[in-house]
């Protein structure tokens, strides 16, 4: 893997997880439930997407066979695994706010995409 593509994946999630902790530290204003749901829901988002990117980082600049199969299988396991997480979550967390544990998944996913449009400063 280059320097530049491992810049930018270490980037993604370091925005992530900036974004999941001012959230939830903000939302401590509102309650602690609130905080902890939407830490939940940013652990649902974030612990997948660190799947993939070490899943299918060290494939870049390799065969584009080899680096696009493990790209499909690195996507269904992110999506089984997001699943799995949401389903854990809503089983064993009790109290939880249902929209604050959404609005700290979609905040992680957004984030993430929201890393990749800007070029890194090196």
């Amino acid at each position: 893997m280059t320097a530049a593509n491992s810049q930018m994946v270490s980037r993604g999630l370091r925005i992530q997880t900036i974004v999941a902790m001012v959230l939830a530290g903000g939302l401590m204003l509102v309650g602690p439930v609130a905080a902890y749901s939407s830490l939940f829901g940013s652990l649902t988002a974030y612990i997948p997407a660190l799947l993939f990117a070490l899943l299918v980082a060290p494939k870049f600049g390799a065969d584009s066979t080899t680096f696009l199969r493990t790209a499909a299988v690195a996507e269904v396991l992110k999506i089984f695994l997001t699943g799995l997480l949401c389903a854990a979550v809503f089983i064993w967390v009790k109290p939880l706010a249902p929209g604050w544990f959404f609005a700290g998944m979609s905040a992680v996913i957004f984030s993430g995409r929201l890393g990749l449009l800007f070029k890194a400063d090196s």
